[in-house]
């Protein structure tokens, strides 16, 4: 009985071990299946972090149930030693050993958090491309400035192009943008303007979210982001300007209301300055951006 315990116990661990590893493998998983030069840094650095506790995690495991096995209490011939005052040997050691592993665990992030600074644009020798977003209860608005086009719950641009994002939110306190296959979270917050520089290594579909819980209509507040050639891309700023609908600021004020599931929209034209209008309203002295 005690032997079929034991089996069932390790069969129980290298079945978790298993569904972990098939979870990690999937490619709904998005952080493990980055897209980006920021997101594989990013899954680079947690990797890294993950393997190094585990240098230390994986051997105390071992011994908390060998411990536990040996000097368990139906065991007659378990002999459990008087116990004694740990030796300053001892207690050094319990914090030695892990010490350098931490050392380096904060050396690589430290360094990397720095490198991957959302506020630092991509080197690159392709012009970047300037995306404005406007986080809504609860859509997203993009508004393509040099293209003077926008569109609700769905982007478009360039594969290697490096992209800079200028995240804003209005009549919501704040909300979190994310591309797991693309970047980090950040926050976009109203009266405010924060950047954040993404590029795609290649052509695809990645899905987009709000990453804070922001009411009712959370779960929608999804986003379609598609990375595509220059020439497919140029191609669908062609078909946006054929739109009959047009983004003026008295529209907006009506799209700013709150709505949930809002279906894609693309507007062919875009009010000048209106990103800019959108974050001076809450300004007690506009200057402009």
């Amino acid at each position: 009985m005690k032997q079929f315990k034991f089996s069932l116990g390790i069969c129980a661990v290298i079945v978790g071990l298993l569904a972990i590893f098939y979870v990690l493998q999937h490619e709904k998983t998005l952080i493990t299946h980055p897209k980006g030069t920021i997101a594989l840094s990013q899954l680079w650095v947690i990797t890294t972090n993950y393997i190094l506790m585990l240098i230390v995690v994986i051997p105390t495991f071992i011994a908390l149930f060998m411990i536990a096995w040996k000097y368990r209490a139906k065991d007659p011939k378990a002999n459990l030693a008087k116990e004694h005052p740990p030796s300053l040997l001892k207690q050094m050691s319990i914090w030695l050993i892990p010490l350098p592993i931490i050392a380096v665990m904060i050396f690589l992030t430290w360094k990397t958090t720095h490198e991957l600074d959302p506020y630092k644009p991509i080197k690159s020798d392709v012009k970047p491309l300037t995306i404005q977003v406007v986080a809504l209860d609860w859509k997203w608005l993009f508004i393509y400035p040099e293209q003077g086009i926008a569109a609700i719950n769905l982007i478009h641009f360039p594969e290697r192009t490096p992209i800079n994002f200028r995240l804003t939110a209005d009549r919501s306190p704040m909300n979190s943008f994310w591309l797991p296959q693309l970047s980090g979270q950040i926050y976009a917050m109203t009266g405010m303007v924060t950047p954040l520089h993404i590029m795609a290594d290649g052509s695809g579909e990645y899905v987009g979210r709000a990453a804070e819980i922001n009411g009712k209509g959370y779960a929608g507040m999804t986003f379609l982001a598609k990375s595509t050639s220059q020439e497919e891309f140029e191609k669908w700023v062609a078909e946006m300007k054929r739109s009959p609908l047009r983004l003026s600021e008295k529209i907006y004020t009506e799209l700013s209301h709150p709505s949930i599931d809002h279906p894609v929209t693309l507007y062919s034209h875009v009010e000048e300055d209106l990103f800019n209008t959108i974050v001076m309203k809450y300004m007690q002295h506009p200057t402009k951006i």
